[in-house]
């Protein structure tokens, strides 16, 4: 399954890919306070984000669920450390990456054997039901990895890729996990 999921996930655009044993992934509950610091403006509006998408030790026992994982990334070029736009062309264009490794998984993978976790804020709909209605696509919902506690520079680490590929860059990491 491992290889099915590697090659789908280049098939998509995903540049680098590595598996990691989940037992190898830690949980920083502590992560959370950067969300709820709302510096990028999505906490608390949407499902995908704190605290919407659930606490940190529920959203951990769901990641230790499943036994193995691929941790992918996609790699963005910006002009300069302030090329917002080039940071939200990036941002979408991993987010197409992972909504598309969720519709395979759902077209070949029974549910719930297998969770993506993205980055960043869910931006699956123009308009977030939260809170006053139930998310309308939890299957294809964007949970990113700081909201389940998960440090990206440490689980690069572990599986062995970069977390940071260059000056001029920005880098999108996410994992499909499974069992």
């Amino acid at each position: 399954m491992e290889q099915r999921i590697t090659q789908e996930l280049q098939k998509l655009g995903a540049m680098y890919t590595a598996p990691i044993a989940v037992s190898k992934i830690s949980f920083s509950p502590e992560l959370r306070l950067l969300c709820e610091m709302n510096r990028c403006g999505a906490y608390g509006a949407g499902w995908g984000c704190p605290p919407g998408c659930g606490m940190v030790e529920e959203l951990a026992r769901r990641v230790r669920e499943y036994r193995r994982g691929v941790v992918y990334q996609s790699v963005g070029t910006l002009e300069d450390s302030f090329d917002y736009e080039g940071m939200m062309a990036a941002e979408h264009i991993f987010g197409e990456i992972s909504d598309g490794i969720r519709l395979y998984l759902k077209s070949s993978v029974p549910e719930p054997e297998a969770l993506v976790l993205g980055a960043g804020a869910c931006r699956f709909c123009p308009e977030c039901t939260y809170p006053a209605a139930p998310c309308r696509f939890p299957d294809r919902k964007n949970i990113s990895l700081e909201a389940c506690g998960i440090d990206v520079s440490i689980l690069c680490e572990k599986c062995g890729l970069a977390y940071i590929h260059g000056a001029g860059t920005i880098t999108n990491t996410g994992i499909v996990l499974f069992n």
